[in-house]
């Protein structure tokens, strides 16, 4: 009761309203501001790819040179988007979900002016040139800067402007996916070493979270951001026979996705400390030829580029065949850990899930080869590792179930959604993975904070 007492008076003004009043109604604003970034946002990345198609559309009769063209305008998209956030805002490279957590933490700076208008225009370059990278990481490190902005400019002291930024990076996440439960959850499982939880703040990311998304729907209309129509007729309650069946199939996907994201979290941190000895020079070099190959693939095998949206509602209706699934797999994952390592703005999420789907699926078709007589449905194990390779590198199981549920309308396959994230969580964690934004955010203080011994307690505690 104390504490909700002492956290009623985050604000020192609004005389006619309480405190917890103008803070709900502050979350609001951020929300709403957010909503209207990651709307523009959004709709800037879906206009880039429609100039990429363009493009491939004038040039279809010029057979080598239409690739050609391409990529020299890949090359010329990523290098743009290399130089500005070299130039203006180092900290706007990669996801940005550790810098809110890490200025929630109080270890970084939200220079938010800047770090806003760079994470767009570079995540516009980087992402529509094709690169493997999402918009959710740019959508929450620009809502927590508009939580940042509102924060300074009403006066919010320590306890304010940690709600204001865990609302602004809610609010990200559910305009990025038009997924407001799941923003919510992330702040509150995710983020919650640095979240300052209590009744009230917790309100204001709801706030936030909801008015985010009110937005957002007003530009790209009230349906899941990746509608999947599952050629499935899956009965609510099997048969005994069946359950026992799918039970344990669900837990063998959930261990072998959390060996997967365990993976995926050691790849990731490996090819960026080796970018990291490389010279400038150099790096900006391969910069320039991966967007080039990238904007190759983007004319001539769209499938294998991009954040992997249209691929998942590509593939859900009928299924490819297991070794071009292992082909996409190889492959995506490899241009994945490439594209965050360019040091363009963008998130690994949206590559992620895409990810998960061809894990699931080619488990699901795999299955089938082997045991004939069972009847499986590659779609719902696709979105059940689509959630399980979230929960397993993020370590966050509750937000990745909620999150695919909320963003392909899936509700129907909670539990198999659950029992793959708690199984794939549980294995990475016993494997001694670290939950990849920790990682991130430790290697980013390693690379900026001097050398020292309370700076090496406070990177432990970091990911610890």
């Amino acid at each position: 009761m104390r504490e909700d007492n002492r956290q009623a008076s985050l604000m020192g003004r609004g005389p006619a309203l309480s405190a917890a009043a103008v803070l709900y109604l502050l979350a609001v604003a951020v929300g709403a501001f957010t909503g209207l970034l990651a709307a523009a946002f959004h709709f800037s990345l879906e206009k880039a790819f429609a100039l990429h198609a363009a493009v491939g559309s004038m040039l279809q009769g010029l057979g080598p040179r239409a690739a050609l063209v391409s990529a020299l305008l890949g090359a010329a998209m990523v290098t743009g988007a290399v130089a500005i956030v070299r130039r203006f805002a180092p900290e706007a490279a990669g996801s940005g979900i550790q810098e809110i957590e890490g200025a929630m933490q109080g270890l970084r700076a939200v220079r938010w002016a800047r770090v806003a208008i760079v994470k767009f225009v570079g995540g516009v370059l980087a992402i529509g040139a094709g690169l493997l990278l999402g918009r959710e990481g740019p959508t929450v490190h620009m809502g927590g800067c508009v939580g940042r902005m509102i924060g300074e400019k009403t006066g919010a002291d320590a306890h304010g402007m940690n709600t204001l930024l865990a609302a602004g990076a809610g609010a990200g996440l559910s305009a990025a996916f038009s997924a407001p439960v799941a923003g919510v959850i992330f702040v509150t499982e995710e983020m919650r070493r640095r979240f300052d939880y209590n009744f009230i703040s917790l309100h204001a990311v709801i706030a936030a979270c909801i008015t985010a998304k009110v937005v957002n729907d007003q530009v790209f209309g009230m349906r899941p951001a990746l509608p999947i129509q599952l050629v499935l007729d899956l009965p609510a309650l099997p048969p005994v026979e069946e359950l026992l069946i799918f039970v344990p199939l669900y837990l063998l996907l959930g261990a072998m996705v959390g060996i997967c994201g365990a993976a995926f979290n050691t790849a990731l941190l490996g090819i960026l400390r080796l970018v990291d000895r490389w010279r400038r020079p150099t790096k900006l070099i391969l910069v320039a030829v991966f967007g080039a190959g990238v904007g190759t693939l983007l004319a001539v095998a769209p499938e294998f580029v991009g954040g992997g949206e249209a691929l998942i509602e590509a593939i859900f209706p009928h299924s490819p065949a297991i070794p071009m699934l292992l082909l996409l797999l190889v492959v995506r994952a490899v241009l994945t850990f490439a594209s965050y390592a360019t040091g363009t703005p963008g998130g690994i999420f949206a590559p992620m899930l895409a990810l998960g789907t061809l894990i699931g699926m080619g488990f699901a078709l795999g299955v089938q080869a082997l045991f004939s007589h069972i009847t499986m449905h590659p779609g719902a194990f696709g979105i059940a590792a689509m959630g399980g390779l979230f929960a397993a590198t993020v370590r966050a199981p509750l937000t990745g179930i909620v999150l695919v549920a909320e963003l392909t309308g899936s509700f129907g396959l909670l539990s198999a959604m659950a029992l793959t994230c708690l199984t794939a969580s549980i294995t990475a964690q016993s494997l001694g993975s670290k939950p990849i934004y920790d990682l991130l955010l430790a290697r980013t203080l390693d690379n900026t904070v001097p050398s020292g011994p309370q700076d090496d307690e406070r990177l432990e505690k970091t990911i610890r």
